[in-house]
């Protein structure tokens, strides 16, 4: 691992000098598309900084997602909240409000998750590797949320020990 690959997650710095995880390579759904965030875990705040947009369709889907999400993320590994939250698309989830984060490791038949849930909210985000280590996530968030709150737990897929036994 180094500072440049953010597989899996790293630490870099906030301009204030605190801690802020670096996580690569997660989107969300919409009906059309996917929307790529590149995610600054800090213990103030989540940042979900906006990369890019991808069709769903084969057809008119980019070649180069993942590349330009981790250009995204290592031209903002340090920058300021104003800058992380530039594009209208770039959300902020405040550690105050934020009740849970939860991950589910990713399998065969679906890909890892991160949910970001508040009170009245959560925010689902999938990962790009179906092999992605959720347990050094879990860890790291665990260490940074250690004074607060926030249940950090990963959610096993125990649904999917239905198809592996028969």
């Amino acid at each position: 691992m180094t500072e440049d690959d953010p597989t899996p997650p790293v630490v870099t710095s906030s301009p204030s000098g605190e801690d802020r995880l670096w996580v690569s390579e997660w989107y969300r759904i919409s009906p059309q598309t996917f929307e790529h965030f590149e995610l600054f875990f800090e213990a103030d705040a989540v940042y979900a900084v906006f990369a890019e947009e991808s069709f769903k369709s084969l057809l008119l889907r980019r070649d180069g997602r993942t590349r330009e999400a981790r250009e995204v993320g290592r031209r903002n590994r340090s920058a300021p909240s104003e800058q992380l939250l530039a594009d209208e698309r770039s959300f902020v989830v405040p550690t105050s409000a934020l009740t849970a984060v939860r991950i589910s490791p990713g399998s065969l038949f679906a890909k890892p998750t991160l949910t970001v849930e508040t009170a009245s909210s959560s925010h689902t985000l999938y990962h790009s590797s179906r092999d992605y280590d959720v347990d050094a996530l879990r860890r790291s968030l665990a260490n940074l949320y250690d004074d607060t709150t926030v249940d950090v737990a990963v959610e096993s897929r125990e649904w999917l020990d239905l198809f592996r036994s028969g």
